[in-house]
């Protein structure tokens, strides 16, 4: 995004206001703010052959890029269907590392938010991944605040993407409150995302999605000086917009299990000693 003068916007404006604090002593910007609607595109019936994932649209193309367009946050092995990545970033876009790397460069310290958002897909699976994804990369990337903007009238399925982390189980139970690493073999086709508490560091909660419309079968390796011997498990899927407590798994193996993932669906694992 560029001025008048063609300058960038935000790096302009985040050195204006560090040399401003150097003035007056004190920090004028405590949190950088953008709003983000995505505009990646997947193929569909509409006119033109392309339909905005933002839309409630579930024709399988619209679906697919649904669910991988969270990885334009982060991902520099990715670039989404859309006029910026055509036009504008010219490749991957990596909204968050490029935001902080303009933080960094110019005004040091600013925290960054995203007050406004929205991936689409409402009252869908795929919006409920998509929205389960995207707050796991916020958290992982340490954005200081986000708020959904809501865009249809029901959304019930983004809801059930919020539980996945902040009600999974009926009674308010949360993610952790610190997040530790947590990776995949392939972040196209699944994601997760892992927690402990600050002060309970044996209660680990993990959230793990598969985007693909079949059934895997994982196996979840968990370093940790605690050994873990139960796994509650609770799933959503495309059958209910809400979590559903499956049976129990036990850790047969040191801090070690296999799971196999519903089709499209999100998973919320709480390891127990």
């Amino acid at each position: 995004m560029v001025d008048v003068n063609n300058r960038d916007f935000l790096e302009f404006y985040l050195a204006q206001m560090a040399a401003k604090q150097v003035s007056t002593g004190h920090r004028l910007v405590d949190v950088l703010d953008v709003h983000w609607y995505p505009e990646a595109q997947g193929a569909s019936s509409a006119p033109g052959g392309k339909t905005r994932i933002t839309e409630e649209n579930t024709e399988p193309g619209v679906v697919a890029a649904r669910k991988q367009a969270p990885r334009s946050l982060w991902d520099s092995t990715y670039t989404e269907d859309s006029w910026i990545t055509q036009f504008s970033t010219n490749g991957p876009i990596r909204l968050l590392p490029r935001l902080e790397d303009k933080i960094a460069a110019n005004y040091p310290g600013t925290r960054l938010s995203i007050t406004e958002y929205n991936y689409g897909g409402a009252n869908h699976i795929s919006g409920a991944i998509a929205q389960a994804d995207v707050l796991g990369i916020f958290g992982r990337e340490g954005l200081f605040a986000a708020t959904l903007w809501r865009l249809a009238s029901n959304n019930d399925f983004l809801y059930g993407g919020f539980d996945m982390y902040r009600n999974y189980d009926g009674a308010s139970g949360s993610f952790g409150d610190t997040s530790i690493r947590a990776t995949t073999s392939d972040v196209a086709t699944a994601t997760v995302y892992g927690s402990v508490d600050a002060g309970n560091a044996a209660h680990m909660v993990l959230v793990c999605i598969n985007k693909n419309d079949a059934p895997r079968s994982a196996a979840i390796a968990i370093t940790h000086t605690v050994q873990f011997h139960t796994a509650r498990v609770y799933q959503l899927t495309g059958a209910n917009s809400t979590p559903q407590r499956q049976a129990d798994l036990n850790l047969t193996l040191t801090n070690a299990l296999q799971y196999t993932m519903p089709a499209n669906s999100v998973t919320t694992l709480v390891l127990l000693p």
